[in-house]
């Protein structure tokens, strides 16, 4: 309960509102009350009169008469009269009720102030926490201060250590290089020295052949013909490694073995011709890894492109990558240390690139393009050799049919179209009933993908389908292992296929909680083994199953925030590169 010194302002304060409001309500009824007494007096001054005649004046000196209003005057005073009593008892009757609505008010102020008074006792509580927590706020904010120094300090440490890291690894390349450079100095200098020793023996062996050609020998003249023209084949087709040049002579009409020298010069023509056309070309992949290494954390990311990536594949010795996105351009880039390094450029191409793909050799690449037409490059020039137009729509897929001679495009005119290289014509289009999304092909047949749900499988050298797959949503990739036994399949469904070419059907379904394909051109690989599928999700995590169980190794979460486009694994089963639509490519590997 209050104190009386606390009620005490309070009261006054009430008093003073009373006192108005007495002033405010007697300036309602100030006039009324005014001609009240005016009456009053005029009243008393007729009774006065009245009352007080005197009866000893003369008679000629009397009064005038009362007037006749006098009455109603009285009697409008009485009526003004009553009207005021009875306003005032209404008056009465309702400070009556002022007081008693005063005396609620003073209750319901006496528990405000009691009220009030426990609300001031909980704010000094509540400003006596409010200094301790902004103590605390004080003090953590002091920490957070001295942290942040050394995160900022353990930061430009982290830097100058990442700083000098690359400028190791720049050293390093360059050492490399520099080593490299002396062994092909020193395999120059070796191949110099052993044509000395191989002039001598050309030198011996046209000594040999004018003894011989002084000595009849008993040979089949078609025979020695063919022997004849065994270099010439060899230099003409190189890619016949297996060809045997004496074959023909295990069925001769004579013996070489009673000119033992003589063999050998021919040996050795031979063995040098054919060595020097494959060293030009070779098809083989190096640094190949028979069992890929799944991909854990990104090594390096950067922007490859000024817009959306489409499309991303590795070179057959896993050293070069090519890029090709909506700025026209396909991009070159060297693998070096597990970064990627500009290389150079390839343009050409008047409208986005939707496909990449290297010859086997290395040195050729083609590419598809949403001006309906794919182009070849020669990657030792960078120059356009050949653009293959034809289309009546984008170009999907860019693929080489057979080493680098044939191609197959598909495109969303509903045509596959076989295309010879050497002549840069089209030498067989195939109708399509539903747009191509992809395809894979090799010597014999064609694969592809389709808007419609289907896969198609084609011969490519009648041009006849030979049987269909049904799935249960647009096909957006097509892959084939190495094996060319299985088909991996991407589709809208958000589900991977493997298909048993074998046998015609469906191996494994791969699907996993939060995979979501992301475009129509999502793109699907195996692993270079075969052991591994992996794809990228339109929320930017790349997803990798087990082909051999059906289940999901992993899935990753790097620096991609949009849809994954494209991914491809190297040969040498080292690394894996994802590209989006936000222009990043991300190099992952397993550590």
């Amino acid at each position: 309960m209050a104190s009386p010194s606390a009620q005490r302002p309070w009261r006054r304060h009430i008093i003073l509102q009373l006192q108005h409001r007495d002033r405010h309500q007697k300036l309602h009824f100030e006039g009324l009350i005014l001609s009240y007494n005016q009456l009053l007096t005029k009243s008393d001054i007729v009774q006065f009169w009245r009352d007080k005649r005197d009866p000893h004046l003369p008679s000629a000196v009397s009064l005038p008469p009362e007037p006749e209003n006098v009455t109603k005057i009285q009697i409008r005073h009485q009526e003004n009269v009553n009207k005021l009593y009875q306003a005032n008892g209404e008056l009465a009757q309702e400070v009556f009720e002022l007081s008693k609505q005063n005396k609620q008010k003073e209750k319901e102020l006496q528990a405000t102030q009691s009220r009030l008074s426990e609300l001031e006792v909980k704010l000094g509580e509540l400003e006596l926490e409010r200094g301790r927590l902004q103590t605390q706020i004080d003090e953590l904010a002091k920490a957070n201060g001295e942290v942040k120094a050394k995160y900022d300090s353990l930061q430009q440490h982290s830097r100058t250590q990442w700083e000098q890291l690359r400028k190791k690894e720049a050293e390093a390349s360059e050492l490399i290089q520099s080593m490299i450079d002396i062994k092909v100095q020193a395999a120059a200098d070796l191949n110099y020295s052993n044509e000395k020793t191989k002039r001598v023996k050309q030198k011996n062996l046209e000594k040999d052949l004018a003894v011989i050609s002084t000595v009849p020998i008993p040979m089949d003249i078609d025979v020695f013909r063919q022997v004849q023209k065994v270099p010439t084949e060899v230099a003409r087709h190189p890619e016949t490694k297996s060809f045997k040049p004496f074959r023909s002579f295990r069925s001769a009409s004579f013996n070489l073995s009673t000119h033992p020298r003589f063999l050998q010069s021919f040996k050795g023509i031979f063995r040098k011709r054919s060595n020097t056309c494959f060293s030009e070309i070779d098809c083989s992949p190096t640094n190949f890894c028979s069992v890929a290494r799944v991909p854990a954390r990104v090594r390096h990311g950067l922007e490859v492109h000024d817009g959306e990536v489409n499309a991303v594949k590795f070179s057959p010795n896993s050293k070069v990558l090519a890029t090709g996105g909506s700025d026209r351009r396909v991009r070159l880039w060297d693998v070096v240390g597990g970064m990627l390094q500009k290389q150079k450029i390839l343009e050409g191409s008047n409208d986005g690139v939707t496909s990449v793909e290297f010859d086997p050799s290395g040195v050729q690449l083609l590419a598809g393009s949403y001006d309906n037409t794919a182009r070849l490059w020669s990657l030792r020039s960078c120059e356009l050799k050949c653009a293959l137009s034809g289309h009546s729509a984008k170009v999907t897929a860019a693929k080489f049919k057979s080493y680098y001679r044939e191609a197959v495009t598909g495109s969303h005119d509903r045509t596959i179209r076989i295309w010879d290289l050497n002549k840069t014509a089209c030498v067989n289009s195939i109708a399509v009933l539903s747009r191509c999304s992809d395809i894979v092909c090799s010597d014999s047949f064609i694969i592809s993908g389709h808007f419609d749900q289907k896969i198609r499988l084609w011969d490519s050298r009648a041009g006849l389908k030979t049987s269909e797959i049904p799935l249960q949503g647009k096909v957006t990739s097509l892959d084939i292992n190495s094996d060319r036994t299985q088909l991996l399949s991407c589709s809208r469904d958000d589900l991977l296929n493997v298909t048993d070419l074998r046998m015609n059907e469906t191996r494994l379904e791969l699907r996993a909680e939060g995979f979501k394909c992301g475009a129509d051109w999502t793109k699907a690989i195996f692993s270079p083994d075969g052991c591994y599928a992996v794809v990228g999700s339109c929320d930017g995590v790349l997803y990798v199953w087990d082909t051999l169980t059906g289940k999901l190794e992993t899935s990753l979460v790097g620096q991609h925030r949009s849809s994954i486009n494209a991914v491809s694994w190297s040969l040498s089963g080292e690394y894996v590169v994802s590209v989006d639509r936000t222009k990043v490519a991300n190099l992952w590997a397993d550590c």
